[in-house]
């Protein structure tokens, strides 16, 4: 790249941002191989001083000690004056799971030598800590953005991650969800999963926008991929299915402010995003039989269709006592029921639990924070009486000023006293002093 501030101005001229893919191995033909080596800052032969070797893509290649605090410093020296002060804005850490070939090989360990073989699950995480170091000593006023395939518990403190590499079939997008959900359990919320499939085949198109549709309902979401036939996975590679594709990526959009208030909750509470339908009704015994849905947070039950040519889903609505409304149609079910609803291939299946409030945004293109300057709030009322909270949580999307209140904590309370009068006015205003626009929805009728 003969100018990359240029090009990475460019990027961002467009409103897109970058992350650079880092590894922890060297190849033995790698340019600084050398001088990696003659400072001692690769992981040590077990029998030798010599760097250990292993096998890395089509050679072999030696991995970074980041017990060694030199190693660290040569680290984050790179990733500063190679990526960040090159315009890139954050790291993906990737190819970190250190499959050392020699167990016994040394690692520095702080001054205590060790065996890779004792922590190599900590050293993705000590790779992923250097990196998000420089990114907080460049950007100090910044939250730092990163990625890492690999990494043990607590990770999640500092990186998003996905489920890694995974093979292209309608097994794989099943298997994803429960992968998803599990690592949700365990702390790792901030999730996803390579959508379409990272290797073999390309998608078939109805595999493709299944996938898409599920991964839209994830924290993360990327397409990803490295097909056998040197094809890539794109949004526009089929475009009779281009229409499905956009619908859904368009959903994805107008959630954004729902799925970043769950990013708050998740931070603050330690509240899974992606959620098993029986953490929220241990009492439904149904919930707790193997099943393809999903809770996005506590209101939307996502229904993703797993198996091809099916046109319709059989969804089990867990017993909340209040009931779920389908998001379209708008039409109520009560709980505790087997519900069978279309499913054509442009269509997820979703429903809202009875009492939400969805806080959707009308941007559908990329997010800038000046542009998006509209909310719309989806009411989702009970049945009969009964009142139910929610919260909307907004800040800039990049500083450290919610830490000082410098965020929007938005709280609302919906009290049904009484449902038997319906009122003449169709259109109530609702004024919210320092917002351009408001608007509430009320199960699919505009109250603007």
């Amino acid at each position: 790249m003969p100018q990359p501030k240029v090009m990475s101005q460019s990027f961002h001229d467009a409103g897109l941002k970058l992350a650079a893919n880092i590894k922890p191995c060297l190849l033995q033909d790698h340019p600084r191989y050398g001088e990696v080596a003659e400072r001692g800052l690769f992981i040590r032969d077990s029998q030798t001083d010599a760097p250990e070797r292993s096998s890395f893509w089509d050679d072999e290649g030696s991995h970074l000690d980041f017990t060694n605090p030199q190693t660290v410093a040569w680290w984050q020296e790179g990733v500063t004056t190679q990526l960040l002060e090159m315009g890139i804005d954050s790291t993906w850490n990737d190819n970190n799971e250190y499959e050392v070939w020699d167990g016994e090989a040394r690692c520095y360990g702080f001054g205590r030598e060790i065996a890779i073989k004792h922590i190599r699950p900590v050293m993705p995480l000590l790779m992923m800590r250097a990196s998000l170091e420089a990114q907080q000593r460049f950007a100090p006023q910044k939250r730092p953005y990163l990625i890492s395939r690999s990494g043990c518990a607590g990770m999640q403190r500092y990186v998003q991650t996905w489920s890694g590499d995974n093979r292209t079939n309608w097994d794989t997008l099943r298997y994803n969800i429960r992968m998803g959900l599990g690592m949700s359990l365990s702390g790792l919320f901030n999730v996803g999963h390579d959508v379409g499939g990272f290797s073999g085949d390309k998608p078939e198109p109805e595999l493709f926008v299944r996938w898409v549709q599920n991964g839209v309902m994830h924290p993360r979401f990327t397409i990803h991929s490295w097909n056998d036939d040197q094809t890539v996975n794109e949004t526009w590679m089929y475009p009779a299915i281009t229409p499905a594709i956009r619908s859904a990526i368009e959903l994805r959009y107008r959630l954004l402010p729902y799925l970043y208030t769950l990013l708050w909750q998740a931070h603050a509470d330690d509240e899974p995003m992606l959620r098993p339908t029986f953490l929220d009704h241990q009492h439904d015994a149904q919930t707790f039989a193997e099943c393809d849905d999903f809770l996005l947070g506590r209101d939307l039950l996502v229904a993703s269709v797993v198996d091809p040519g099916a046109r319709q889903r059989e969804v089990w609505l867990p017993d909340n006592q209040a009931g779920w409304y389908d998001f379209y149609s708008h039409q109520w079910f009560a709980g505790g029921q087997w519900v069978t609803l279309d499913a054509p291939l442009e269509k997820l299946p979703l429903l809202v639990r009875a009492g939400a409030g969805l806080p959707l945004s009308e941007r559908i293109s990329h997010v800038d924070a000046q542009k998006d300057d509209r909310r719309e709030l989806q009411l989702f009322p009970l049945k009969g009486t009964g009142s139910t909270r929610g919260l909307l949580f907004e800040d800039d999307g990049e500083s450290w000023g919610y830490k000082q209140g410098d965020a929007l904590w938005l709280e609302w309370e919906m009290d049904l006293q009484r449902q038997q009068h319906k009122p003449g006015y169709q259109r109530p205003r609702q004024l919210s002093p320092g917002v351009e626009s408001a608007e509430a929805v009320i199960t699919g009728r505009r109250k603007a």
